[in-house]
């Protein structure tokens, strides 16, 4: 084989090599990965930087020409971890290094990058080169801010409902263990029961029979004392009352009759209108009889 042909073989190679470079730089330069070599220098001066590095303000020039070092975009709050991180990974014998750490854009924005570098070394295993690839993870970053501080609201939500469902279960206790009877009924005919304590079987009731609408309210209190009971409850909400209170009789589920004293809390809404009335029944009969 001649000189000639062994420089045209040559020139070939070259050419195919080249070729090669410009596709992956093509791809790169049109991809958001930006493609680093690092010289293992304070603050990493740069041997190469893709032209895509233009998407943080800078240009390829503004790092090859050492106009900027890497490390001086890196944010402040950031640089000592990220090259304490590095020295470590050298010391021990990595081959690789992933972190992710704010930077400083050629506008002043700041934005969240992941990198991932691979440390090449020579024979003798010293660091020559950092060959690193550096993305812009602003967007994912966000979105993992967002969605902790939504389950941290969740956990403290779930958190609170519990409290409050701990809470009510000690006031249901208590006053299930009371004589007294709290329910919430609708300011409607005979008021349907919205809830009812656990205590009015002591009337002879359970709670689902006022909950499920078989057992109305009205018609538990006495024939002869509910005409009064509704005409001076309905004259109390018309005149604005907030609260009602009164004597009468009710009958139990065995058809007995026993006095009772009802202390009712009168609730509106926005508009004033009254929607539900939440009342204290309480068992007076041995009081009231003679």
């Amino acid at each position: 084989m001649g000189f000639n042909q062994v420089a045209e073989s040559d020139e070939t190679i070259i050419d195919e090599v080249l070729e090669r470079q410009r596709i992956l730089e093509t791809v790169i330069n049109n991809s958001p990965v930006m493609a680093f070599l690092w010289a293992p220098e304070e603050d990493w001066p740069a041997k190469y930087v893709s032209e895509n590095v233009s998407q943080l303000g800078y240009s390829a020039e503004d790092f090859l020409t050492g106009r900027i070092m890497y490390g001086n975009i890196v944010h402040s709050e950031d640089i000592d971890r990220v090259r304490k991180e590095l020295t470590t990974c050298c010391e021990i014998g990595k081959d690789d290094f992933v972190t992710r750490y704010r930077i400083i854009t050629g506008n002043g924005e700041i934005l969240w990058v992941e990198e991932k570098t691979f440390i090449q070394r020579d024979e003798k295993g010293r660091v020559v080169n950092f060959q690193g690839i550096v993305r812009d993870i602003t967007t994912e970053i966000k979105n993992e801010i967002a969605l902790r501080d939504a389950l941290e609201s969740q956990k403290a939500l779930m958190e609170k409902q519990k409290a409050l469902l701990e809470r009510q279960r000690a006031l249901e206790t208590v006053i299930n263990n009371s004589s007294m009877v709290v329910f919430l009924w609708k300011a409607e005919k005979y008021w349907p029961t919205i809830y009812v304590s656990e205590n009015v079987r002591q009337f002879g009731y359970a709670p689902e029979d006022f909950i499920s609408g078989r057992v109305l309210y009205g018609k538990i209190v006495h024939p002869e004392d509910l005409l009064l009971v509704e005409l001076e409850l309905e004259e109390n909400c018309e005149e604005g009352g907030k609260e009602f209170n009164r004597q009468y009789r009710i009958l139990t589920a065995s058809g007995e009759v026993r006095w009772v004293e009802e202390k009712t809390f009168i609730q509106r809404n926005q508009e004033g209108q009254v929607t539900n009335f939440q009342g204290i029944i309480e068992d007076i009969t041995d009081r009231v009889k003679p």
